[in-house]
């Protein structure tokens, strides 16, 4: 089983950031529903530059580490949203794809915004 950190309907845990205007997340923001990116994102009205680094995902004591919860709202605005760069590593198709679907379909982030770049 995966190691989660589950956190129900409190998003007492993520401050708003208003000064954030450069976010890099890493595998373990990314989980299947993407819980922990969608409430960094929600509180970070000020985002210019938001990179997404789909690496080997962590493992503590052999489970995979990862931030899980239930959104009721996973819509979110980041007006001054630029660009979403997506560095993906070998073996992380599918959720690049599930991203790729989720940015464009969901949140309105335009396909000339975005930038994927492969890593071996």
């Amino acid at each position: 089983g995966d190691r989660q950190l589950e956190v129900k309907n409190n998003h007492g845990w993520c401050p708003t950031f208003n000064n954030l205007t450069n976010l890099t997340l890493d595998r373990w923001c990314m989980h299947a529903d993407l819980y922990a990116m969608i409430v960094f994102l929600q509180n970070s009205p000020n985002l210019k530059k938001l990179t997404l680094k789909l690496n080997e995902p962590r493992y503590h004591n052999e489970v995979v580490s990862a931030v899980i919860g239930e959104l009721e709202d996973r819509s979110f605005t980041c007006e001054q949203l630029e660009i979403v760069e997506i560095i993906c590593s070998k073996g992380n198709e599918l959720l690049l794809l599930g991203l790729n679907q989720f940015l464009l379909e969901e949140s309105g982030i335009r396909p000339d915004q975005m930038r994927v770049s492969h890593q071996n």
